[in-house]
């Protein structure tokens, strides 16, 4: 697909990627033997039912991704020091929020260009956003005793959305929301300013949501000029970890592409498949049963009449 031009040599914004998906769901373009693979591998190791709820399904898909568009999974690369990149607006805390802003990235392409990717079942109503620095959030506003998740005699803290709207209201009420919306908006702008998948598993089926950095900050930052208006999509807190309520932001995507692999079965990938399973079945059994003769022959007909497949529908599946 690269020597042919559909997917680009370098990916530099988040529409490089964006542009191959719907190109996959394409209702010409998703019948090739190309898109039908891809979408095929998507189905058999990321979302159907035997390996959808294994957090190893996110990280196959990372490395797809990686793969496709000529990236790198995050895990695999020393990540530089972007301390010098914290605005100075956070002088003594530099360190923790360029710490925060690192674990955000997942895939690195060309020019340090870069993309975080979540992905969820279709049943998870929250998003984890990773650590987002409570400490630094909430210091100086007089409520360091409230920061815990746990239930306190009060009702206040990080753990819920009730108690955080408790906690979000003392601090209005001592006069510091204002400041404490600058600091939210700073840090959020600048932590979560790169790119941004969001890939939800569901049956035989994938919604894939794509934002630009701007348009994730923008859209949860603004919500900060009211608790009303922040705790729509702000959930609360588990440890230092941020999570937020996905159904407003799915509301706000305006790039958002659902794949449906309920149709696979009606092309020639399934004969694909199936020839794979005999294929590696002829292996072990070529090894551990007294009479193999046979099998090599019976493969060689199976790889025959699969290819007598191609040839039938080459016209279209190229």
């Amino acid at each position: 697909m690269s020597s042919k031009g559909i997917i680009k040599e370098h990916t530099s914004n988040i529409n490089d990627v964006y542009e191959i998906f719907e190109y996959l769901c394409s209702s010409d373009n998703g019948k090739k033997f190309n898109s039908l693979y891809i979408l095929n591998y998507l189905n058999e190791y990321i979302v159907s039912d035997d390996v959808a709820k294994r957090k190893t399904s996110a990280r196959v898909f990372e490395d797809l991704l990686a793969i496709l568009f000529n990236g790198t999974v995050a895990d695999n690369k020393k990540k530089k020091n972007i301390k010098n990149e914290v605005p100075d607006y956070f002088t003594l805390a530099k360190d923790k929020i360029a710490g925060n802003k690192r674990e955000k990235i997942d895939l690195i392409f060309d020019n340090n260009y870069g993309i975080s990717l979540k992905t969820l079942m279709i049943d998870n109503k929250e998003i984890n956003l990773g650590s987002f620095e409570k400490k630094v959030l909430f210091d100086g506003f007089n409520i360091t005793k409230f920061l815990t998740e746990r239930k306190t005699e009060s009702d206040t803290g990080l753990g819920s959305k009730p108690r955080l709207n408790n906690l979000l209201n003392k601090i209005k009420d001592n006069g510091d929301y204002a400041n404490f919306e600058e600091r939210f908006q700073e840090m959020f702008n600048f932590i979560f300013a790169d790119d941004f998948i969001l890939a939800i598993k569901d049956s035989n089926k994938m919604h894939l949501y794509f934002f630009t950095g701007e348009e994730f900050t923008t859209f949860v930052s603004s919500k900060a000029n009211s608790i009303n208006s922040l705790l729509e999509v702000i959930n609360r807190w588990e440890g230092n970890s941020i999570r937020i309520d996905r159904a407003k932001l799915l509301e706000s995507c305006t790039r958002k592409i659902t794949l449906d692999f309920s149709t696979l079965n009606d092309t020639v990938i399934k004969l694909v498949n199936e020839f794979d399973y005999k294929l590696h079945k002829t292996y072990i059994e070529y090894f551990n049963i007294a009479d193999n003769s046979n099998l090599r022959n019976d493969v060689v007909r199976e790889i025959d009449c699969l290819f007598e497949r191609f040839e039938k529908d080459i016209s279209y599946l190229k």
